[in-house]
């Protein structure tokens, strides 16, 4: 029996198959090129066409789920576990800012398309780690009844990966909005500009290990500087590279005469 999820799953991938075909046809496409998936002959416009096809799988894919899990019902997997009541579950007890992060990433990926491409591929790989911790973050804070306990599963899942992505990720997007504000002002601004990066970086870290701090507090500071960084390096790339001097060799006929004489 079909549960109200995969009901609607079901549609959204019948949907999107059907545009997928459609969209392969318009695009050019070969009619059994389209249908078979380019197994024979052409699907046309090859984006937009795995973009859909993908997403009627994933659809498809999370119907069965919906409906193998009966739409998370609880009664209804208690039954077939075969235990007499439902656990109790517990609401969740970690803030999360993924949020906050989820807009920033849909942000860059916006200044992407609109200025330059650099931060498209940004945006994708924040909303990548993003999705990564939120999804393990959800999980966690329902494997059991006990905060705590669920604190150390999150941990033990992320540990090991987490701090090096954020760590990559924030180096990432330093060294990109660096980039574009050295290439958009002077050579004098671009010493300058280094200079304030490097005193933010290193006296804030000297300051930092010198002084107990709250980490909201330290987490407030490393987010402001980045956020400067980054809406600097975003008026950097819709201004534009500066223009650069090109020093050519005097490749004139005098001076090809004047080798001749020479020789």
């Amino acid at each position: 029996m079909l549960t109200w999820g995969s009901k609607y799953l079901f549609g959204l991938s019948g949907f999107a198959l059907v545009g997928a075909i459609i969209y392969g046809l318009v695009t050019g496409g070969d009619p059994v090129g389209v249908i078979s998936a380019g197994y024979k002959g052409g699907v046309g416009d090859h984006l937009g066409y795995a973009i859909l096809l993908a997403a009627s799988m994933s659809a498809l894919s999370l119907a069965v789920t919906t409906i193998i899990t009966r739409d998370g019902d609880a009664e209804e997997m208690a039954a077939r576990a075969g235990v007499a009541g439902v656990p109790a579950v517990s609401p969740p007890a970690t803030g999360s800012v993924w949020g906050i992060v989820t807009a920033f990433g849909v942000s860059a990926l916006i200044i992407g398309v609109a200025v330059n491409q650099v931060f498209l591929y940004l945006g994708i790989a924040v909303l990548f780690v993003t999705g990564l911790n939120w999804v393990v973050l959800a999980w966690s804070d329902r494997a059991t009844g006990d905060p705590a306990v669920n604190e150390v599963i999150r941990r033990r899942v992320l540990g090991p990966v987490e701090i090096p992505m954020i760590g990559m990720l924030i180096i990432a997007i330093i060294a990109i909005a660096m980039a574009q504000i050295f290439l958009t002002v002077s050579k004098e601004g671009a010493v300058v500009a280094g200079a304030i990066a490097t005193i933010f970086v290193f006296g804030g870290a000297v300051i930092l290990s010198k002084v107990d701090v709250k980490r909201n507090v330290m987490s407030g500071l490393v987010v402001f500087g980045a956020v400067a960084v980054l809406v600097g390096g975003i008026v950097g790339a819709a201004r534009g590279p500066r223009d650069f001097e090109h020093h050519e060799e005097d490749h004139s006929e005098e001076g090809i005469g004047a080798v001749e004489v020479g020789e």
